[in-house]
């Protein structure tokens, strides 16, 4: 008789789910590893607002990442008064390790004489998971703080957990101590998957074996839309163009003038007046990032930022939407417009996965290596770089050449998807 084997148990950490952009990379991985390792394996997701995510995502198991939580402890509150606040993340890290050692030797019992109940669940969890994988995005660069995932990364490493790296952008990690400490997580990581040729060199430069990394695309490539591609209505002829737009703060991306959020808000209202005036399109502002009031930003925010300064004869065909959209909700909504511009790299993603033209604005590497990457350079401006005139123009080079650019996104979105895909070959074999 064929002895039946349970579902695989995978953790999903280090994810801020409350970004629509990494809630639709997740939806990516779940439906990646499902391929990988079985219809049935089971998923447990450590955010950063674990509370605030289950009640976006009812279709994912959340818990509260181990190390993002400030302790309101007395002992605690006491150490950051005088200054030494870090130690207080160094402390909780030895106390997990303990346990997560005692929970893989004599059993999680004994935890319960030093760790809370949610504490001990969790480090349950991860002694008894088959694999751990930090969440595929951008979020292990220097503007953000990296000693919370460092120590959750030490703890899975500890755990005797095979530990990987979903599809990402990083570095590059120019400190000392983030060096050591990558380096040392990274050699011993079981895979290592990038989006970018650059991120591979960020990481080669801390000596990390070229063989552990591969490269492919975002995992919410593997995303469809809910009305199959051939279905797609065709345009009625007069009817108006609709450009939608994606946007977002500078605030972290910057010059110390704030030149670059100036010239991004000067030419997003320049061509959103060109195309209004000479096109008679419909604009809405509609992006990956925005109607949840408990993030701390709102794209729609930025939006309303932009709108105002409009002038009347404008704003009237222009609409700001601020509701939130599950990311099949936002393919969706991409696909009933001709052209989106895209800010947020996940718009630009969403909006190719639902067959829609997209003009990039690249406020970091990121989304200059993906439009370099499927061969449309000339589709992406940087913030570096833009001011109105080049804004128009871009968008004028693709609508004026609208019917190539759509054939030229249908062969990218199906070699986009195959390739996210690709990582399965590269996961580690689970028992």
């Amino acid at each position: 008789m064929k002895s039946e084997t349970r579902p695989k148990r995978i953790l999903i950490t280090n994810i801020v789910s409350l970004n629509t952009g990494d809630a639709a990379i997740l939806a990516g991985m779940f439906k990646i590893l499902r391929s990988q390792y079985g219809s049935d394996t089971e998923f447990v997701v450590f955010d950063r607002a674990a509370d605030v995510a289950r009640r976006y995502y009812p279709w994912a198991q959340f818990r509260q990442s181990l190390f993002t939580k400030k302790s309101n402890g007395r002992v605690s509150l006491w150490v950051e008064k005088f200054g030494y606040g870090h130690w207080n993340l160094r402390l909780r890290y030895w106390k997990l390790w303990l346990a997560v050692k005692l929970c893989k030797t004599v059993g999680s019992g004994i935890t319960r004489l030093f760790l809370a109940p949610n504490d001990r669940e969790s480090v349950r969890i991860y002694a008894r998971a088959d694999l751990i994988l930090s969440s595929g995005g951008t979020y292990l660069i220097e503007k953000y703080g990296l000693w919370a995932p460092i120590y959750d990364y030490r703890l899975s490493l500890a755990s005797g957990t095979p530990l990987g790296f979903f599809t990402q952008t990083l570095g590059p990690f120019n400190r000392p101590d983030h060096r050591a400490a990558f380096s040392d997580v990274f050699r011993h990581s079981s895979c290592i998957f990038l989006r970018d040729e650059r991120s591979r060199q960020n990481l080669i430069d801390i000596a990390v074996p070229a063989e552990l990394i591969a490269i492919a695309r975002d995992a919410a490539f593997v995303l469809e839309p809910t009305v199959k591609h051939d279905e797609k209505p065709k345009k009625d002829e007069g009817e108006k163009l609709k450009v939608a737009i994606s946007v977002r703060s500078l605030n972290f991306f910057d010059d110390e003038s704030g030149s670059f959020s100036k010239r991004y808000v000067e030419s997003l209202r320049a061509v959103i007046s060109e195309v209004v005036r000479s096109y008679g399109a419909k604009v809405v502002f509609l992006s990956s990032c925005q109607g949840i009031d408990e993030y701390w930003t709102d794209d729609s925010e930025t939006a309303e930022r932009v709108f105002s300064g409009l002038d009347e004869d404008v704003k009237s065909s222009v609409k700001v939407d601020r509701s939130f959209r599950q990311p099949q909700q936002i393919i969706d909504a991409y696909r009933n417009f001709d052209i989106v511009i895209a800010t947020r790299m996940h718009a630009a993603i969403l909006s190719l996965v639902a067959g829609t033209p997209v003009l990039g604005i690249a406020y970091e590497f990121k989304l200059e290596e993906l439009f370099h990457d499927i061969g449309m350079p000339e589709a992406c401006i940087t913030t570096r770089e833009i001011n109105s005139q080049i804004a128009i123009d871009q968008f004028s080079r693709i609508y004026n050449g609208i019917e190539q650019y759509r054939a030229l996104v249908e062969k990218v979105r199906v070699s986009c998807n195959n390739e996210a895909y690709s990582v399965t070959s590269r996961l580690p074999v689970l028992k």
